[in-house]
């Protein structure tokens, strides 16, 4: 998957109510995306 899209995906489990940390590990362990590069990608406001 694109990037763009796991952030989209993210930003999604954040207004869910997942933490930032919560959200990009979850996806990082479900896509196989390094937490670091998807963390890196996350736009500051939401960190």
């Amino acid at each position: 998957m694109t990037i763009l899209v796991l952030i989209a995906r993210i930003l999604l489990l954040i207004a869910e109510g997942l933490t930032a940390m919560e959200a990009v590990s979850l996806v990082s362990n479900q896509t196989g995306v390094s937490f670091s590069r998807l963390w890196s990608n996350l736009p500051s406001k939401y960190k």
